[in-house]
C-alpha cells in the first residue's frame, strides 16, 4: 500500500510523461485532488493555463489520473464523469 505522497509523485510523473508526448508542460491541480475509496484522483491542466488563466490554453478531453492504493496508475477517460469512469473496467489492460 502506498500513501498520499507516493501517489502524488506517481501522478506527477504520469502527467509529465503525457505532456512530454505532446512537447508541452502540464501540472497537477493539487486543490482538486480527491481521496476516494480506491485511492486518489489527480486532475491536471496545462502549465500555461494555470499561470495565465487564458482559456485557449486549457486542456480538453483530459480525464483525471487515478492512483490506486496499491500503486496502480490509471488514466481515466473523459467521456463520462470520474464517478462512472472509476467503476468501469480499464479496457487497455
Amino acid at each position: 500500500m502506498i500513501d498520499y505522497g507516493e501517489a502524488k509523485l506517481l501522478a506527477r510523473n504520469t502527467v509529465a510523461a503525457i505532456a512530454a508526448k505532446v512537447c508541452d508542460e502540464f501540472v497537477v491541480l493539487d486543490e482538486f485532488t480527491k481521496e476516494v475509496e480506491e485511492g486518489w484522483l489527480f486532475f491536471y491542466d496545462s502549465k500555461e493555463f494555470v499561470e495565465t488563466g487564458n482559456p485557449s490554453s486549457t486542456l480538453a478531453g483530459n480525464g483525471p489520473i487515478l492512483v490506486r492504493r496499491n500503486g496502480e496508475v490509471r488514466i481515466l477517460p473523459s467521456a463520462s464523469s470520474w464517478q462512472v469512469a472509476i467503476k468501469t473496467p480499464d479496457e487497455s489492460s
